[in-house]
């Protein structure tokens, strides 16, 4: 049945509209009237949400909603009006219904089914528990086991170890994934405190505790793969058993005949055999991506610890988040220079020259002691080579007689043109500059440099001029 074909069209429509987060909280009022009263009425409903959404209803903006229902701007007055405006709004969108009690003009809400399948979905998506892992494997074994005292549920037996088994392999998948998405996340991340916490308080708890850890003891399937096979082998074997099977599936309107129940039988347990035979194949592709994972998680945090704490380290710090616009600010401030290298296929090439090797003399070790005056002083001189003045006068040279222009006007015969290019895209960011950058898509090729494509604008031009 196509899906559109059992829910309403306009379904998911509240998940996309501005007010998307005030509906995902209101569905999960109606979830928790849903688990606590068996009768809903809808004046309980709405005292549900204006005692749990207050606020939230408050803020939002439901004029849309009210001119799309025809409601008019007296449903927004107050709490109650925007409540029983959520709720029709629920109403006509599928999520709930509305049904009048006999000899009487209260109003009931019923959910579908699809809709509270829907809302546990979102539920479990968006709370962070730790989820359960079903002992699926110990579940076949004990299904299959127990029907030997019990013939004549046989075919829920073998049923039941189908659907364990079929979940056992989607529980496996999922985990494989996980830690593939994990693996991809710990290069994102520079903070050992982020690190640690990515490893012990989520992949531990979510990954390895919940899933890994009893898959490969209290469920492990070397401990039961066996037991299930012989059970299942046994089956196919006897004709009797076979037969009695197919029989109470059909006995059970399961079947259609015993044409179909014999050939669905058959699946069903030869499924389970291939499954468990190759199962531990898969179980190994996933202890190799945990052991990676593992290694690349140590060897993250360690190389975090290790990293270089000197000048040129906290340089490389500070470099790293140069678009942050107040350490962009700071650091124009405190030392105005950039130092840029490419090699392209113009670069030269220069042999090496070989010379005669000699013993020469080992140099004496020297303590190295910073001097902050060196360093002042470096600073200082190169603030004098580019101040914001030149900046700004090859800026208004560029310009001439226009009001903004683009990387490709732009002379650039020689490396001095290049860095003032540079320095002055960070110069527009600046709020002093009478000029503004903006930045653009793609590259621009000048005489070997590759540069970005800017536009840079003055301040006193129009808006509609600096559009790009």
């Amino acid at each position: 049945m196509p899906l559109f074909d059992r829910i309403p069209q306009r379904f998911f429509t509240i998940l996309a509209s501005p007010n998307k987060e005030l509906y995902v909280e209101a569905l999960f009022v109606l979830r928790q009237a849903f688990k606590t009263e068996l009768v809903i009425r809808r004046e309980e409903l709405t005292a549900m949400l204006i005692n749990t959404l207050e606020s939230s209803i408050l803020e939002a903006d439901l004029s849309e909603e009210a001119e799309e229902m025809g409601t008019g701007n007296e449903s927004l007055e107050g709490l109650s009006g925007k409540a029983h405006l959520l709720v029709r709004k629920l109403r006509d969108t599928g999520w709930l219904e509305l049904e009048y009690e006999k000899d009487s003009f209260d109003e009931h809400v019923t959910i579908p089914d699809y809709a509270i399948e829907m809302i546990n979905l979102l539920y479990d998506l968006s709370s962070d528990r730790v989820r359960e892992y079903n002992s699926y494997v110990y579940a076949t074994y004990a299904a299959l086991k127990n029907s030997g005292e019990n013939e004549d549920y046989r075919y829920q037996a073998l049923a039941a170890a189908y659907q364990n088994t079929v979940r056992l392999v989607d529980e496996l998948k999922l985990l494989f994934n996980n830690i593939r998405r994990y693996y991809q996340r710990i290069g994102d991340l520079t903070d050992v405190n982020q690190l640690l916490e990515e490893h012990f308080d989520r992949y531990k708890e979510q990954i390895i505790d919940t899933v890994y850890y009893p898959l490969k003891t209290i469920d492990s399937v070397p401990r039961f793969k066996y037991g299930i096979l012989s059970i299942l082998n046994e089956w196919l074997a006897d004709e009797t058993i076979l037969s009695a099977i197919v029989e109470q599936g059909v006995r059970r309107r399961v079947y259609a005949d015993e044409g179909a129940g014999r050939e669905e039988t058959m699946y069903m347990i030869t499924s389970i055999i291939d499954i468990y035979e190759s199962i531990e194949g898969m179980i190994g592709e996933i202890d190799r991506k945990h052991v990676e994972y593992t290694n690349a998680s140590i060897d993250r945090i360690r190389y975090q610890m290790n990293g270089d704490r000197s000048v040129k380290g906290k340089l490389i710090g500070l470099l790293k988040h140069w678009q942050d616009d107040s350490v962009r600010e700071e650091m124009t401030r405190a030392a105005a220079v950039w130092r840029h290298m490419y090699m392209d296929s113009q670069s030269l090439y220069d042999r090496v020259k070989r010379t005669v090797k000699t013993d020469g003399k080992a140099m004496a070790v020297e303590d190295y002691k910073e001097k902050p005056e060196l360093i002042h002083g470096f600073l200082e001189d190169v603030r004098r080579q580019y101040s914001n003045k030149k900046i700004d006068r090859y800026v208004d040279g560029c310009f001439g007689e226009r009001d903004w222009f683009e990387t490709e006007d732009v002379p650039m015969e020689e490396t001095e043109d290049f860095i003032l290019f540079l320095l002055a895209t960070f110069r527009g960011q600046e709020r002093g500059a009478d000029f503004r950058t903006q930045f653009a898509e793609g590259e621009v090729e000048r005489n070997g440099y590759v540069l970005p494509k800017i536009r840079f604008m003055k301040k006193t031009a129009g808006k509609g001029d600096g559009d790009v």
